[in-house]
């Protein structure tokens, strides 16, 4: 694993976003989240419906790797412009606030670190919650503030369609923009709430680690 200081407080390395594994080429999130997925699907039908926010990943086809018996759809955001469902240039775009896809149509919906790139979560929530199955899960991955009660809101999109900043403007990297994303959002415990506001009746938070 290639552990280094990158994105780091200078006095512990980042093992969330670091320890790069050669082989597989994903991180320590990255790893974790695949791995929890497959044990959910394992007491499911192996046939299930996924949906996951990236398909230009190692992620990505790692994920269609180990599901290789579910139905596996990916997309990217690529802009206001596109259409949610186009497929440019092989790649599907898929706005989170406002998916194409019918009421039902998954088993599970997979997110790496999307949500504090929307800038309304709540309704990026109700999107993914309507887009489940009864039953469904969602399982995601955000940026988390164990010390934050309440989340804290970077930048917002104000009634004229412009880009307000709250807090000085922060970028994460993104496949397709060599920008990166725009972080709008700090999350606090109550992104519990928000997920519970968006229709889903069980929400927790999973704090992982291995010893190996």
């Amino acid at each position: 694993f290639l552990a280094d200081w990158q994105y780091s407080d200078g006095t512990a390395p980042n093992y969330r976003e670091r320890l790069f594994c050669d082989h597989c080429g994903l991180n320590s999130r990255q790893r974790f989240i695949l791995h929890y997925a497959k044990n959910i699907l394992k007491g499911r039908n192996e046939t299930s419906e996924l949906f996951c926010y990236e398909q230009t990943t190692d992620f990505y086809r790692h994920l269609i790797k180990m599901m290789n018996k579910a139905d596996v759809t990916g997309s990217e955001y690529l802009g206001h412009d596109k259409t949610p469902g186009e497929i440019i240039n092989g790649i599907r775009h898929e706005d989170a606030l406002s998916l194409s896809f019918e009421n039902g149509s998954f088993d599970i919906i997979i997110s790496n670190d999307v949500y504090e790139h929307v800038p309304a979560v709540s309704k990026a929530l109700y999107e993914a919650y309507r887009c489940l199955k009864k039953n469904g899960i969602l399982i995601f991955s955000v940026p988390f503030f164990m010390n934050q009660k309440i989340t804290e809101q970077r930048a917002l999109i104000d009634n004229n369609g412009k880009t307000v900043h709250l807090l000085p403007e922060q970028y994460h990297a993104n496949p397709v923009s060599r920008k990166g994303s725009l972080v709008y959002y700090d999350f606090g415990w109550d992104i519990l709430d928000f997920c519970k506001g968006a229709g889903f009746n069980d929400a927790y938070i999973v704090a992982y680690y291995s010893m190996l």
